[in-house]
């Protein structure tokens, strides 16, 4: 059984197709044919604040979902995907402490990484935690453990939120002490070859995403095919279209639910449902 199989054409109805060591997140052919429509030859002008304005629009509309305290994040930056709010942040702030199991970016940016636990965080560095949390396909169980011990410890928190546009029924408040900056991309909602998002800030950081957002450097492609992406495509369109073909996926295989479209549990162990769900 090839557990690293990717999804293509020739994907099947199998247990085979199921992702355990890559859990790809979802698109299809509606997004493509959405592609097509839009690489016109079409005048392009200056959009950031509209592409902005769009995008918290987005979110805060998600059907799913509800995501308190945006309003003390004021200060709102355009960024290539979340992976560039990570690189930004150990530019600006050196050795990050992060969880296992998180990102893995992490790992391959450093394979000697060591990773932390609530019981013996480092107050002299800052912490990056996703929410969703990749492992789980949910809120990690002791995120409020977490940012509480953090504010004690005064850990500055970067929440890496990257999942948001493939989930439901979280609820989560950013209005925690602690957290001082979180980002969200367009990538998991299916366009993950535009890589488009947003940081948003309590205060303006210093570093790259800050110098090129006041500099005007964003790519006015990248924004223009997210805002359309936007007007047409919500933040809960995959849970919309293909949430009985997920159920049914986990209730033909004996996998457990979570609260992300593309990752089911085996067990304990998370993995993907893209090619198995898409084959049907």
């Amino acid at each position: 059984m090839n557990y690293n199989m990717r999804d293509s054409s020739e994907r099947k109805y199998t247990r085979a197709w199921l992702q355990y060591e890559r859990q790809q997140p979802m698109y299809d052919d509606s997004i493509n044919d959405f592609y097509r429509s839009i690489y016109k030859i079409e005048p392009l002008k200056n959009i950031e604040q509209e592409f902005l304005d769009e995008f918290h629009n987005w979110l805060t509309g998600h059907k799913l979902s509800t995501f308190a305290g945006l309003s003390k994040f004021p200060i709102r930056h355009i960024i290539q995907g979340v992976t560039h709010f990570i690189d930004d942040l150990y530019q600006r702030c050196g050795d990050i402490q992060t969880f296992e199991n998180d990102y893995k970016y992490h790992w391959r940016l450093n394979n000697n990484i060591k990773y932390v636990t609530v019981d013996n965080l480092d107050p002299k560095r800052e912490l990056i935690i996703s929410m969703p949390f990749p492992f789980y396909g949910d809120v990690h169980p002791n995120m409020n453990e977490i940012l509480d011990e953090c504010n004690r410890l005064k850990i500055s928190v970067h929440v890496d939120s990257a999942w948001i546009s493939c989930i439901r029924d979280i609820n989560f408040d950013f209005d925690h002490p602690a957290i001082k900056t979180f980002a969200i991309s367009l990538s998991k909602s299916g366009i993950g070859g535009n890589r488009i998002g947003v940081r948003y800030a309590r205060e303006e950081p210093e570093g790259s995403i800050t110098l090129i957002n006041n500099f005007k450097m964003n790519q006015e492609s990248l924004m223009y095919v997210g805002l359309k992406f936007m007007q047409k495509f919500g933040p809960e369109y995959f849970w919309k279209k293909y949430e009985k073909k997920y159920f049914k996926v986990c209730e033909d295989f004996q996998l457990t639910p979570t609260k992300a479209i593309h990752i089911a549990m085996d067990d304990k162990r998370p993995v993907g449902v893209r090619a198995v769900m898409r084959s049907l």
